[in-house]
């Protein structure tokens, strides 16, 4: 027992001496022990929040590619009215704007609306007075599935 009381005299000693001696690196050196705990655990969080925003925003890209495929097949149906679905295709470009210019920024609106080199053998079955808008939606789908694949 008295060893033992001896060397917690010795670390208290050494610790004051430390301390009187070079109270800013001892300070420094047991600010670093505790911490790098709490600095690994606040990293770790805000890497659980990044991966959380990129999930959702991988699955709202998702759904927007879904709906920007279903007016592309409306605007391709001579059954549809045709002004109803360049409506509708214009309202999923406008909703589609305003989600990349919220979560991604403005660059990501100035691609998707960038014009891509798509095969015309999807067109044959376009209605022709509707061809215009169908390849322009068919650019932004395109372009919204390379942005989404970047996530």
């Amino acid at each position: 027992m008295d060893v033992l009381l001896a060397v917690v005299e010795l670390l208290t000693a050494a610790t004051v001496l430390a301390v009187a001696h070079f109270p800013l690196e001892t300070t420094r050196s047991l600010l670093n022990c505790g911490a790098a705990p709490i600095v690994r655990y606040a990293h770790r969080q805000k890497l659980r929040a990044i991966n959380l925003e990129v999930v959702q925003a991988r699955e709202a890209l998702g759904r927007l590619m879904n709906e920007g495929r279903l007016v592309l097949a409306r605007l391709r149906d001579p059954m549809k009215d045709a002004e109803a679905s360049r409506s509708y295709a214009q309202a999923w470009k406008a909703q589609v704007e305003e989600f990349l210019h919220n979560e991604l920024g403005r660059l990501y609106v100035d691609r998707f609306h960038s014009r891509c080199e798509g095969s015309d053998v999807e067109s044959a079955s376009v209605p022709p007075e509707r061809l215009p808008d169908w390849k322009s939606l068919r650019d932004c789908v395109s372009n919204l599935e390379l942005l989404s694949a970047e996530l």
